[in-house]
């Protein structure tokens, strides 16, 4: 049996990957939080500080974990800090680290959509950390670390969800970008992704992400219009254009139920409400 630490697991994707993985026999699931106790699992949820080494020293000692999966937020600072120790911890004593990475790798040029194996390029300091955090782990773990790039993240309860409903409850403006492109994908299928690669001992770089792209406005219009926001108002901002989005080279790797489209996750969204 693979005993798992989810970090960030209080988070969307950390806790629909804590749901699927309790799905799994083989899977002896344990999680962080920092400010929301789980509601769940709450005798296997550890209250982690990423600016307190010994915290997450202790966590990794008393636990060791045989995987660990990491959805942290924070300051970026101290959680490469905190990557570091996780990635040492894994290289002394064995075992995986599933990172979740993002798009923002590659948001200095919006030109083309990105796949796993173009250089990441980016000029925030989110995109900036975050391949500092790729490099850096892939560095010390070699082929123990996987890479898991996600677009634009949807679900039930995703903070872009809750923002779209009340909008639309309150006939407020809704920002939509007629010139960007981009693409999306669900925590639950996200979760699912992460289960196969792991039961499959899968290596490398992935882009977890649907197998096309779609017009930003078009995506958004769609979705309002099967949540029965017809009267809805729409603002359009033509300032942020181009592609905003990750492809995938290694799809045919994932099973046929494994793999989506945007307007599976727009449907998906809409059977929730």
């Amino acid at each position: 049996m693979n005993k798992i630490l989810v970090l960030g697991g209080s988070g969307l994707l950390g806790t629909a990957i804590i749901n699927q993985m309790n799905n799994y026999s083989n899977f002896d699931v344990y999680s962080t939080y920092f400010q929301n106790p789980m509601l769940f699992n709450q005798h296997k949820s550890f209250k982690l500080d990423i600016c307190e080494l010994d915290n997450i020293n202790n966590i990794l000692n008393n636990l060791k974990p045989d995987i660990i999966v990491s959805c942290l937020r924070g300051d970026f600072n101290k959680q490469l800090i905190a990557h570091i120790k996780i990635a040492e911890y894994l290289k002394h004593n064995g075992g995986n680290l599933y990172f979740f990475s993002t798009a923002n790798v590659f948001d200095n040029d919006l030109s083309k959509p990105y796949y796993e194996d173009d250089f990441p390029n980016s000029h925030t300091d989110y995109g900036k950390y975050k391949i500092k955090c790729e490099n850096t782990i892939k560095e010390i773990l070699q082929d123990s670390a996987c890479i898991l790039r996600i677009p634009q993240i949807w679900g039930k309860n995703s903070p872009r969800m809750k923002q779209l409903l009340k909008s639309l409850n309150s006939n407020e403006d809704i920002v939509v970008y007629p010139k960007l492109f981009h693409n999306t994908n669900t925590d639950i299928m996200v979760a699912r992704q992460l289960c196969y690669i792991i039961n499959n001992n899968l290596k490398g770089t992935f882009h977890l992400t649907s197998e096309d792209v779609v017009n930003y406005k078009d995506f958004y219009n769609e979705l309002i219009k099967g949540l029965g926001g017809n009267n809805s108002r729409i603002q359009e901002n033509f300032e942020e254009k181009g592609y905003f989005a990750l492809l995938s080279k290694r799809n045919n790797e994932f099973p046929k139920e494994l793999r989506l489209t945007n307007k599976l996750v727009i449907n998906y969204l809409i059977n929730l409400h």
